[in-house]
């Protein structure tokens, strides 16, 4: 799918939260999907948005029957496609998929580059925030260190 194809089709509410029904082949179902994006003068799909739906759209039945082992659970139904604008600041492509299990029983999962990865129970997020900031941490090389000792020593 392309951003123009996509950009037809999505709706945009006063809140700037974009709605559209995306299809996806190897369900054969249409799949309402949520696009949250950051508040600029024009609502947006990032390049890295527009890649998590190509994701989806990519998978195979192989992929949606791993989705049953994750869930633990024979029957599902793929209630929504989230797409955030937050989450394009990780190294990989994520998305979630809201799916109501046959207990009904509403559950997201965390999708990350065309792949199932487990259930979003509120912290895998806050994890990679964590790490990201890790590598904020200014380390100096060994060169660097001992560049520094020297002019240290040498001040002496």
């Amino acid at each position: 799918m392309t951003k123009k194809e996509l950009s037809i089709n999505i709706k945009w509410d006063e809140f700037e939260m974009g709605t559209c029904r995306i299809f996806v082949e190897t369900l054969n179902q249409y799949i309402p999907s949520v696009f949250f994006q950051d508040h600029k003068p024009k609502p947006t799909v990032t390049d890295k948005m527009m890649k998590a739906v190509n994701d989806i759209l990519d998978m195979d039945r192989n992929e949606f029957d791993r989705l049953k082992v994750i869930l633990s659970v024979d029957d599902y139904k793929i209630k929504e496609i989230h797409l955030d604008q937050d989450n394009d600041v990780y190294e990989g492509i994520y998305s979630e998929i809201i799916v109501s299990t046959g207990s009904n029983i509403q559950v997201s999962i965390i999708v990350k580059d065309g792949r199932f990865l487990c259930v979003n129970d509120g912290t895998y997020f806050d994890k990679l925030v964590e790490r990201e900031e890790e590598k904020k941490k200014y380390v100096p090389t060994k060169e660097e260190r001992e560049h520094l000792i020297s002019k240290l020593l040498s001040s002496e």
